[in-house]
């Protein structure tokens, strides 16, 4: 196996695993006899739920469903998974000292991941499908012309 097939497949495992960990938090939340706190813990439950079946790609039929959806064709990009995670980490950091703890994970994933497409673009694009607006190789700096203004 490659390093780059073992490299997205720690980010893969790291995500379903942060998302899992991030779900129990939510619920563990929304068990207060508060209509907020029951309301903002099981939407945040339910959009990790969500981001576990784009990290992991899984189940057949929810993703199917997912990717002919306008919105949720998006959750497969770097942008709209980022938007997501720093959606799920702002409700997080709501949520007593575990979700900070949790908050403050996902915020280092998605940076990690970010930093991998800087340090390994293919392995990046292994892990993110690429949107009409986003070129597939994002990663390159470019010179100048050399011209003086």
């Amino acid at each position: 196996m490659s390093s780059k097939h073992r490299l997205t497949r720690s980010f893969r495992t790291l995500s379903a695993l942060l998302y899992v960990l991030n779900i129990v938090v939510c619920v563990r939340f929304a068990a207060k006899p508060h209509y907020l706190d029951i309301l903002v813990g099981a939407l945040t439950a339910i959009a990790c739920l969500v981001m576990l079946f784009v990290a992991i790609e899984a189940p057949g039929p929810v993703i199917q469903r997912l990717e002919a959806s306008k919105f949720g064709d998006h959750l497969f990009t770097f942008r709209g998974r980022y938007m997501m995670d720093l959606l799920i980490a702002l409700f997080l950091f709501a949520m007593g000292v575990w979700g900070v703890v949790m908050a403050i994970l996902t915020l280092v994933l998605i940076f990690g991941i970010r930093f991998l497409g800087v340090k390994q673009p293919d392995a990046f694009n292994e892990i993110f499908r690429q949107t009409e607006g986003e070129p597939g190789e994002e990663f390159h700096l470019e010179s100048g012309s050399g011209e003086a203004r």
